[in-house]
């Protein structure tokens, strides 16, 4: 290894042919100062690329569902989870998530009012297990798709509920 650029020094070469300890003086000193380039800073964007494009699509899909649901129900549309006539703003649930072409494909969207979207979501399966709609609701999914209602099972079966007290 090649030694430090100064005469009297024996250590070893750290940066610009001076050991640490030279290296460090000659940049107290004003020379040699290496200073990193700023990085610039770019937003973290949204969405990327794909799922905009995804996204226009989805929401296209999403309002000729609905233009379809009212042309067959006489103007009105209906709450997959609790059958009740949506009167508002129309919430989507992705019967088999939102990941790859499930969150485009119009066979598994179905309407829903926020509310009982939100509490479906966002409740605990305790709470779900008492509410009438949610009953029925694992009854729809048994008869569309038996994968829709072993997962919902799982999910039961995972908050260690005993099935067989609340058949009452």
């Amino acid at each position: 290894m090649k030694k430090c650029k100064i005469d009297s020094c024996e250590r070893f070469q750290f940066g610009g042919s001076y050991c640490p300890y030279h290296q460090y003086l000659r940049r107290l000193k004003g020379g040699d100062l290496f200073k990193r380039k700023l990085a610039t800073k770019k937003p973290i964007p949204k969405e990327s690329k794909t799922r905009k494009r995804e996204h226009k699509t989805y929401t296209q899909h999403c309002k000729e569902l609905e233009k379809e649901m009212r042309d067959v129900n006489n103007g009105e549309i209906y709450c997959y989870f609790s059958d009740k006539e949506i009167t508002g703003f129309v919430t989507w649930h992705h019967l088999l998530g939102r990941t790859g072409d499930f969150y485009v494909d119009k066979e598994w969207l179905v309407p829903v009012i926020n509310e009982y979207h939100m509490c479906y979501h966002f409740s605990p399966i305790e709470w779900l297990m008492q509410q009438d709609w949610y009953k029925k609701l694992l009854e729809k999914f048994r008869l569309r798709d038996a994968h829709l209602y072993y997962k919902e099972l799982k999910r039961q079966e995972k908050a260690e509920l005993n099935f067989e007290d609340n058949d009452e």
